[in-house]
């Protein structure tokens, strides 16, 4: 036999209540009384908007709209400066150059680090003229601008070939240090 507690044992007095038992009629309650400050939709002028129409939703009918933090532009705040911004010159995307392919590839093959830094050490020039190609090197371009394009370009390789040499430094390091707590531990 199980024992258990009287109320679940029993249950037939959950459903029991003093309306079921006596025959009364329920009466509905009576309605809250409110107070209508919106403005009907249809005394809104609306303006047809494209938005509006493709979601099928439009402002004038939020409940929202009337709300004393919308404010029209006629209402908003000056702005604080009259002057504008000041506009900033945008920094042309520098030249892809073999450091930085190495630098990027290390990470999956480290030794291209080994090849990234050596180009510290390597001379960058610009092709000869009796090149293959037609018309040379830069072509179009005169011979200032051709010494311009290499010494940027140069910046570019002595920057992602540091950037290699790092790489390549702390890599050893790391493997110095985890061979030394290998071979103590």
């Amino acid at each position: 036999m199980e024992l258990r507690p009287a109320f679940i044992a029993n249950p037939s007095h959950l459903f029991k209540s003093s309306a079921m038992s006596s025959p009364s009629t329920l009466t509905m309650p009576t309605l809250a009384m409110t107070n209508a400050t919106r403005t009907p939709p249809s005394a809104v002028p609306t303006q047809r908007n494209a938005m509006d129409d493709f979601f099928g939703y439009t402002l004038a009918f939020s409940r929202t709209h009337e709300s004393r933090h919308d404010l029209s532009v006629a209402d908003a705040l000056p702005p604080y400066v009259e002057d504008l911004p000041p506009t900033y010159a945008v920094r042309a995307p520098e030249p892809a150059t073999l450091a930085k392919y190495l630098f990027k590839f290390g990470f999956l093959f480290p030794p291209f680090w080994i090849m990234g830094a050596w180009v510290l050490w390597s001379p960058l020039r610009a092709p000869s003229s009796d090149s293959d190609v037609e018309g040379g090197w830069m072509a179009d371009k005169t011979e200032s601008e051709r010494t311009r394009v290499i010494e940027e370009m140069r910046k570019t390789e002595i920057r992602w070939a540091l950037r290699c040499l790092w790489a390549l430094l702390i890599l050893v390091l790391l493997t110095v240090i985890a061979v030394m707590v290998v071979l103590h531990t």
